[in-house]
C-alpha cells in the first residue's frame, strides 16, 4: 500500500502565502472519526483571529489513515492528522515525510453483534483479556493491512492470545467508518474494531455491544501508544517554519478546548461532522473520546519508545532501527 502511494506522488505543497488580511490557509485532510476530532476542531474552530489561520477541509475517501497519507504525498493537502503507524511505515518506505505534532491516544473501540455474544459465549462482564479471549472464531471487520487500526487490533489480539492470523477471520475494509454498524446487524460480520461511533450506532439500537473501548482504559496492551499524530513533508515544514509554529498554537488550543470545555467543543463537532449523528450515540462517544486527547501536542522519545515495544514485535519493519531525530521535527519532541 504504502509502496503505491510513494509511486503515486506528484507534486507537493511549499510556501504558502497570506492573504490581504495575514490570514493563511491550510488545507488538512479530513475524516469523520473521533480519532481526528482534533483536526476536526481546527477546522470548525475559529482561529484565524488569533492564529491567523483558516484551516480547509481537504476530504477524502473512507477514514483509514492510508488515505490522509495519499492525500499528503499527492499534494492534495498541506497537512494530516492521521494514525502513526501508517506514518512511520510510509516515512520507512521513503515518504519525505516528519511528524509536527501528536494528540492523543487511539479512539477505538471494540463491538460484537449481540448475536455473536450469544452464540460464543462471550462473557462481558469479565476482565478485558478475557473478553478479547471470547472472540476466537469470529470474524472480524478492521482497517485494511499496514493501517493503524489493523495494527493495534493485531496487539490486542496477540495480547490475550490469539493469532490473528489463524484464530480468527479479519475482514480488512478501506472505510470503518459508515459500513460497520449495517455490517454488524445484518450479520457480515460479527464484530467490528473501528474508531468510537462507527459500531457503538448498532449499540445504541440495541443490536451490539462494546465489548473494548481503549479510551475508556480496556486496552491495556496499547498503553503509553500515541495512535494520532499530525505530519506534513519535509519541504512544507523547511519552507513555513513559523507557520508550523502557529499551527501547533492552534492545535493547542483545540486540545484545551476538549479538556477544560468539553461540551463547546462537543457542540462544534455535533454540529458540524457528526450533525448525521443521533445524538446518544455522539453523548456515549464524546464522553470516552475526550479521555484519549493530551495536552501537550508531543511525540516525545517515550513516546517513540513505547511505539517501538508496542507494534516492533508484530510488524515487518524494524521500529528499533527507525531514526527518531528524522521523523520526528524538533517542534514535536516536547524537549526545552
Amino acid at each position: 500500500m504504502v509502496a503505491a502511494l510513494l509511486a503515486g506522488c506528484s507534486s507537493q505543497a511549499g510556501q504558502l502565502a497570506s492573504d490581504d488580511d495575514g490570514i493563511t490557509t491550510v488545507r488538512i485532510s479530513s475524516t469523520q472519526t473521533f480519532n481526528t476530532a482534533l483536526p476536526a476542531l481546527l477546522v470548525e474552530g475559529d482561529f484565524a483571529e488569533e492564529f491567523g489561520l483558516n484551516f480547509e477541509r481537504v476530504d477524502i475517501a473512507g477514514s483509514g489513515s492510508n488515505n490522509q497519507l495519499a492525500a499528503i504525498l499527492s499534494g492534495d493537502a498541506d497537512l494530516a492528522g492521521a494514525g502513526s503507524n501508517s506514518a512511520v511505515d510510509a516515512f520507512i518506505s521513503g515518504a519525505d515525510i516528519q511528524i509536527i505534532a501528536g494528540d492523543g491516544a487511539a479512539v477505538q473501540s471494540l463491538v460484537v453483534a449481540n448475536d455473536a455474544v450469544k452464540e460464543y459465549g462471550v462473557n462481558v462482564t469479565a476482565s478485558p483479556e478475557e473478553r478479547v479471549k471470547g472472540l476466537r472464531g469470529m470474524t472480524i471487520a478492521a482497517g485494511p493491512t499496514g493501517s493503524a487500526g489493523n495494527a493495534q487490533l493485531r496487539v490486542i489480539l496477540n495480547n490475550a492470545g490469539i493469532d490473528p492470523d489463524r484464530d480468527v477471520t479479519l475482514v480488512p475494509l478501506g472505510d470503518t467508518g459508515g459500513a460497520v454498524a449495517a455490517g454488524l446487524e445484518q450479520g457480515t460480520f460479527d464484530a467490528t474494531w473501528a474508531a468510537a461511533g462507527s459500531g457503538e450506532v448498532a449499540v445504541a439500537r440495541g443490536n451490539a455491544t462494546t465489548l473494548i473501548s481503549v479510551p475508556a482504559g480496556e486496552a491495556p496492551a496499547l498503553d503509553g501508544y500515541v495512535c494520532n499524530v499530525l505530519f506534513a513533508t519535509t519541504r512544507f515544514i523547511e519552507q513555513n517554519p513559523e507557520l508550523v509554529d502557529r499551527i501547533r498554537q492552534a492545535l493547542a488550543e483545540a486540545t484545551r478546548l476538549t479538556q477544560e470545555e468539553p461540551d463547546t467543543a462537543g457542540q462544534i463537532l455535533k454540529n458540524s461532522i457528526y450533525s448525521g449523528m443521533d445524538q446518544a450515540v455522539f453523548d456515549l462517544v464524546w464522553t470516552q473520546a475526550v479521555k484519549g486527547y493530551h495536552q501537550g501536542n508531543a511525540f516525545s522519545r517515550d513516546d517513540w519508545a513505547a511505539f517501538v515495544d508496542i507494534f516492533d514485535d508484530y510488524s515487518d519493519h524494524d521500529y528499533a532501527a527507525v531514526d527518531y531525530e528524522k521523523l520526528v521535527n524538533p517542534v514535536a519532541r516536547g524537549e526545552e
